[in-house]
């Protein structure tokens, strides 16, 4: 990856008057330099819990934006410390509670918005503009700008610039005062893209001023309570906003070392007869596994037909087209250390009952690593045909996510996401 060059130190501003530098920023000698054609990026970027780990000293300093393995770790521990449930997410209001608890006076030099990563930089933003809402919620706004240049391997090739905003204070400040400047800086030519780099749960009258925007969106819904989650979702299919969820790309794996078991025409009529699917989660936040049925069934033109919830399990029944019920059981899994996404589906064991002779009956089981497929092979499947795979983990952090999103330019919600969307809403409505 290139790095890129900031041509400037951040220069603090008035908001007032941002607009007018940028427009000033790309002429030089009465001709425009040449500034990105490419699209906007806003990010929301509260860093909550870096905030708070930064001010007790917990870490060092500065304040970057960036989830480090440090921040991980040290998360991890300060969770298992304080006895929270294994499943609490890094973005788990319980946890940045407590942390803020002993937060006294913030000194903390905060660079969010000042460097992003090079993955995403590569692409050639032509305005990146961060929200930094800080701890002290009554905090009055700081702006600052800067330009920025790809650093290329060509010296013969002109560098493409784009601009760097930051929109710092309290986060009443950013709702009354910051959006407004948001507006100001938009680019109507280029498209524009929302990053929601947090809980979906967090500033929602903030998130909701974007989804009334024109902007695309970049959510995932690993993080956030499920009902807050899909109902994000549903308004962005009502109101036809593109809208991109990484909990549903990190899906990706799954289901194509799902399609890939079915590719051979021999293994077509398996599809025909499953009656049992089990779904390992890790935690108990069951949307993850809700797209992976509803990709499943709307795949295999299923028909959702009721729920079962008991305190440690979920079953959904669905009905195919002869009749035929099929039933779905999510396995809420404890786990050996806290999670950084939450609810990542970590096996799946799909059977398939094409005669009363359990010889004649195949077995397919999929797991994060060899120990989880070995643990769904318990359960009197010993005699069925047995299909196993390990499916990869995707090691890409949230960033390289974003910026294969970007480039895709997907100016559209995908018709696939939107059909899982409607059933895993469907399901979710029984739950209740």
């Amino acid at each position: 990856m290139k790095p890129q060059l900031t041509l400037q130190t951040p220069l603090e501003l008035p908001p007032q008057e941002i607009s007018s530098y940028l427009s000033k920023l790309w002429i030089s000698e009465n001709e425009y330099s040449l500034g990105a054609n490419t699209f906007s990026l806003v990010v929301w970027q509260p860093s909550w819990l870096e905030q708070c780990l930064v001010i007790n000293d917990f870490i060092n300093g500065p304040i970057t934006g960036n989830l480090s393995q440090e921040i991980i770790n040290t998360a991890k521990d300060l969770i298992l410390k304080n006895r929270l449930p294994l499943a609490t997410s890094l973005y788990s209001k319980k946890l940045i509670d407590i942390l803020k608890k002993n937060i006294a006076n913030d000194t903390s030099e905060d660079l969010r918005g000042q460097f992003f990563e090079s993955s995403i930089s590569t692409l050639n933003p032509r305005r990146l503009i961060t929200l930094a809402p800080t701890l002290n919620e009554h905090a009055g706004i700081k702006t600052f700008v800067s330009a920025y240049c790809p650093l290329s391997d060509d010296s013969s090739k002109q560098p493409i610039c784009g601009d760097l905003v930051v929109i710092r204070g309290g986060t009443q400040s950013i709702y009354s005062e910051g959006l407004e400047l948001i507006n100001k800086l938009s680019i109507e030519e280029l498209p524009s893209w929302l990053w929601w780099n947090s809980s979906l749960d967090d500033s929602p009258e903030v998130f909701d001023f974007f989804l009334k925007s024109g902007s695309r969106l970049i959510i995932d819904t690993a993080n956030g309570s499920i009902k807050r989650c899909l109902y994000v979702l549903n308004n962005a299919l009502k109101s036809n906003k593109a809208i991109n969820d990484l909990n549903w790309v990190r899906l990706k794996s799954w289901r194509e070392s799902l399609a890939m078991i079915f590719d051979p025409p021999s293994r077509r009529e398996i599809l025909d007869h499953i009656s049992d699917i089990d779904i390992d989660i890790e935690g108990e936040h069951v949307i993850q596994a809700l797209f992976l049925i509803s990709w499943i069934s709307d795949k295999l033109n299923w028909r959702f037909k009721k729920i079962n919830k008991g305190t440690d399990f979920t079953n959904v029944f669905f009905v195919r087209t002869n009749g035929e019920e099929i039933k779905i059981s999510i396995n809420p899994l404890p786990l050996g250390n806290p999670s950084i996404h939450c609810g990542q589906v970590i096996g799946l064991r799909l059977i398939s009952k094409i005669s009363k002779n359990p010889k004649q009956n195949t077995c397919i089981i999929l797991g994060c690593e060899s120990a989880e497929c070995s643990r769904l092979e318990s359960g009197g499947m010993a005699d069925m045909h047995l299909i196993e795979e390990v499916v990869p983990n995707s090691l890409l952090p949230s960033e390289g996510d974003v910026s294969q999103l970007l480039r895709s330019s997907r100016g559209n919600t995908s018709p696939l996401f939107e059909n899982t969307i409607k059933i895993a809403q469907e399901i979710y409505e029984a739950f209740h």
